[in-house]
């Protein structure tokens, strides 16, 4: 028996009717009702949500009823670490589709067979190759049992020296053609490289911005400067952002394959590509400021030595250190009166100046050869650069990758590569040069610009060439010098005593 407080509840076929009609709320349910699902065949292309990470793999969904796992290894980077997480998509291939929905973003090498590779080149599911030899045309290719031929300019998007180094490794490729039953497959590791490219560039292109820092590698250098991959895109280090010291020669700086810190410096359409973009970088913005770096030297009164970098009808510009330049002014170049600068001195001239004025917030150096030390007043030129073939001293006075620079004696700084300097390839040559070490050269180029170089290797086998001439002399007078080997102990030990003084 109800409770008399308990209301009780009818229904009103008019009252409670829907308020659209019953054919219509059918036809919604059969457009909406349970979602189905998806109908896979191995080799089909998915576009998956990542719902779960696994130990050993990670599980998606692929619709609203269904989900595929994916091996968790090939999410990694090329540490280790897991590259996705959770709610990210990823794009992958149907594997297998009996106890579950297998994915994977290639199908191996040892899992292949003549269907999945047709299934390869209709879906453009990239599959692993071993590498097993080179042949006239380009790379044999082993695919599980099926032999394939990758062509030379489809081994990847740059040139490659040496593909014999290839040899021995497993590699990702799309094939491209199979005929002949199999006998005759063609695959293409460069489109697989340039798709992952366009990936890459397209995510770089939502965050590149002015002023941004990156981190990419050279890949072509040019008189006006070098093209560095930013990851999918170019970008172009103009000379002149190359470094804080003027540039002559681009790949004395940067080779293609170095790795370079840039700031974007300008990001603009290409007039000459649509859709591409220009993007201008300094390598220079990222290097430590000379000004900051040399700041202690340059104090009023200093006396320093520099290099004639530049001749105007107002003055000279004289070099004082890597990227930091001064004006002497006119006035300050003689005491005899001169309408031009080259009336006294020219490019490439080592001088002796005193600094009058810096000023650290326009960078501005004003100099003086007047009384530093440079006879400039009787005419003639004033410390002419040395010239190619002559013997230098210099004091080791800054390291670069590329090689040591020298500050000569009687002023003027040259560069020793690293190829000259007598030293095996890859070697530390701060290890080798210690700022302060004292190393004797040749001045074995001179370029357009006054720009030195030197050798220490050819200053070396000037000096074995000389030892032997007085040996060969010594034989013919029979002055009875000794042997050749107690000339060179003689000349060693005497560089050992003028080094210990």
């Amino acid at each position: 028996m109800s409770s008399p407080s308990t209301p009780r509840v009818s229904f009103d076929p008019v009252r409670d009717a829907p308020s659209e009609p019953v054919e219509d709320f059918a036809a919604m349910l059969a457009e909406h009702g349970t979602p189905r699902s998806l109908k896979l065949n191995i080799g089909d292309k998915v576009h998956a949500k990542i719902i779960h990470i696994g130990a050993d793999d990670v599980f998606c969904e692929l619709s609203p009823t269904q989900e595929g796992s994916i091996p968790r290894l090939e999410l990694c980077d090329k540490e280790g670490e897991l590259a996705v997480r959770v709610g990210d998509a990823v794009d992958a291939f149907v594997v297998a589709n009996r106890e579950g929905v297998v994915l994977s973003k290639k199908l191996g090498r040892d899992s292949v067979d003549l269907d999945g590779l047709m299934d390869a080149a209709h879906t453009q599911m990239p599959v692993e190759g071993l590498v097993t030899g080179v042949n006239k045309g380009g790379l044999d290719v082993a695919i599980g049992g099926v032999r394939g031929f990758c062509p030379l300019g489809q081994v990847d998007i740059g040139f490659v020296p040496d593909v014999q180094v290839l040899v021995g490794k497993t590699l990702q490729f799309l094939v491209k053609q199979v005929g002949d039953r199999g006998r005759n497959v063609v695959l293409s590791r460069r489109a697989l490289l340039e798709i992952e490219q366009r990936g890459k560039a397209s995510k770089l292109r939502e965050t590149l911005a002015v002023g941004q820092r990156l981190t990419g590698k050279v890949t072509r250098v040019a008189e006006f400067g070098a093209f560095v991959d930013l990851g999918g895109i170019d970008g172009l280090i103009p000379i002149s952002e190359l470094a804080h010291a003027r540039v002559a020669n681009v790949e004395e700086v940067v080779k293609p394959g170095d790795e370079v810190t840039v700031d974007v410096l300008r990001i603009e359409d290409d007039p000459k590509r649509p859709g591409q973009m220009r993007i201008a970088l300094s390598r220079k913005a990222a290097l430590p400021d000379p000004f900051v770096a040399y700041g202690s030297e340059l104090h009023e009164g200093a006396q320093l030595a520099g290099r004639v970098t530049k001749l105007e009808k107002f003055g000279a510009f004289v070099e004082l250190f890597p990227g930091v330049e001064g004006l002497v002014h006119i006035s300050e170049v003689s005491n005899k009166r001169v309408r031009h600068p080259s009336e006294v001195l020219e490019v490439g001239a080592a001088v002796s100046v005193r600094l009058l004025s810096f000023d650290p917030t326009t960078r501005r150096v004003s100099l003086s050869l007047k009384g530093a030390g440079a006879d400039v007043s009787e005419g003639g030129k004033a410390g002419a650069a040395p010239s190619v073939g002559t013997a230098a001293e210099g004091v080791v006075e800054r390291i670069e990758r590329y090689g040591v620079f020298l500050k000569l004696d009687g002023g003027g700084t040259a560069l020793l590569p690293a190829a000259e300097s007598g030293t095996p390839p890859g070697t530390d040559l701060a290890r080798v040069f210690p700022v302060g070490m004292r190393v004797a050269v040749e001045i074995v180029a001179v370029d357009e610009r006054g720009r030195l170089k030197a050798s220490k290797v050819a200053r070396e086998a000037r000096e074995e060439r000389a030892l032997v001439a007085d040996y060969n002399k010594s034989e013919g007078s029979g002055s009875g010098f000794g042997t050749f080997g107690d000339l060179l102990q003689g000349k060693s030990k005497g560089k050992a005593k003028v080094k210990g003084t």
